[in-house]
């Protein structure tokens, strides 16, 4: 059974909690007899891999997106601190958030027990436009980003250069 990261909503609390488990059929029906509702989870490679991805999850939320744990451990003993509040962020912007996490780590060189293959050459290895396998859109759409965040800067740049010259 492979290892899985998810995300639950609980609508009593109006709350959204974020974890991974390895028997997620177990982890599941305990947390369905707290009034947890499965969201959606995503299956990944191996126990290390989405450990990573649920830390990765939980640094956006806490400290990029100053999102604060939602509930008390009395309320929720095990896995309180992995909560937000529906209130300051959906369901589905903490899905996001994992699968963003979910790219970043699977992209990453090595994790744990997880090693891409083929190994990428080392030196001074230039990537190609073939470089990245086309199965894999998450690449396509980081690449994208990458390039339009690139261009916002550089048009950024030419705006702040005109003021410049305007002023004087």
């Amino acid at each position: 059974m492979n290892p899985v990261v998810y995300v639950l909503t609980h609508p009593e609390y109006k709350s959204t909690k974020v974890g991974h488990t390895h028997v997620p059929h177990a982890r599941m029906r305990e947390l369905g007899k707290y009034g947890w509702w499965p969201y959606r989870s995503l299956n990944v490679a191996s126990k290390n891999m989405a450990w990573a991805i649920e830390q990765q999850s939980l640094f956006t939320l806490r400290h990029r997106l100053l999102v604060p744990a939602h509930l008390t451990s009395e309320l929720l003993p095990a896995g309180w601190s992995e909560t937000a509040s529906q209130s300051l962020i959906s369901s589905e912007e903490v899905w996001e958030t994992v699968c963003v996490a979910a790219a970043e780590t699977y992209m990453e060189p090595v994790i744990g027990e997880f090693r891409p293959t083929p190994p990428r050459p080392t030196g001074g290895y230039q990537r190609t436009k073939s470089d990245t396998p086309k199965y894999v859109p998450i690449a396509r759409l980081l690449a994208a980003e990458t390039a339009r965040a690139a261009q916002s800067v550089e048009a950024n740049k030419r705006r702040a250069s005109r003021y410049r010259k305007e002023e004087k």
